[in-house]
């Protein structure tokens, strides 16, 4: 069996087949457009760093927001962070159907977002603009998957994962959990963590 990383951008994990959507790996795979790019100002040069280290080279092309091309029961754990609050609530609901048929009996699936009641929490009345402008993650209408277009908090994440199938969902902590590997795939501490068995 083996395990899914869904999301992984940069982060990419031994022993997982790490995905994204992000154009890096377009551009990871035509010679020389990375250099390119970097010269005429479009790459940064981490960005450039990471390509010549083929960060980008180690990532497969996966939309979450189609049916997953892997068959049921194909892995026995998916490790998903910083993906779904930049879903549609539709499209998310589609993911986690998606990610219960192909996990196995008992596989363990780990999803980090960012936490609704944290954010709530921070909110200034004297800075509305800079607290939607966080929440959102952008001012602009964009067809980039950068923008946050639903938030979740330990509820409402909850009712999701059991609407898709899933039980024993459980809040886990930093770094602590069911999830192989927990230790090391997890990399934002400020996260809602939660964790359902198929």
């Amino acid at each position: 069996m083996r395990r899914l990383h869904v999301g992984s951008f940069d982060v990419v994990h031994d022993g997982w087949l790490n995905t994204d959507v992000t154009p890096h790996l377009f551009v990871a795979r035509v010679p020389g457009l990375a250099r390119l790019l970097h010269a005429a100002g479009r790459l940064s040069d981490e960005r450039l760093r990471q390509h010549r280290a083929g960060t980008f080279r180690r990532v497969h092309h996966l939309d979450v927001t189609r049916r997953l091309r892997y068959a049921d029961a194909s892995f026995e754990a998916i490790y998903s962070s910083h993906v779904l609050e930049h879903l549609t609530p539709g499209e998310a609901d589609h993911a986690l159907r998606e990610f219960h048929r192909v996990l196995g009996p008992g596989g363990v699936l780990r999803i980090a977002v960012p936490d609704l009641d944290q954010v709530i929490a921070s909110y200034d009345p004297s800075d509305p603009d800079g607290f939607l402008e966080g929440m959102l993650q952008g001012r602009e209408r964009s067809t980039s998957r950068h923008r946050h277009w639903w938030l979740y908090n330990e509820s409402s994440l909850r009712t999701a994962l059991e609407r898709a199938g899933f039980r024993d969902v459980e809040r886990r902590a930093y770094r602590e959990g069911r999830c192989p590997d927990v230790e090391r795939v997890d990399t934002r501490p400020e996260s809602l963590f939660m964790e359902a068995v198929r």
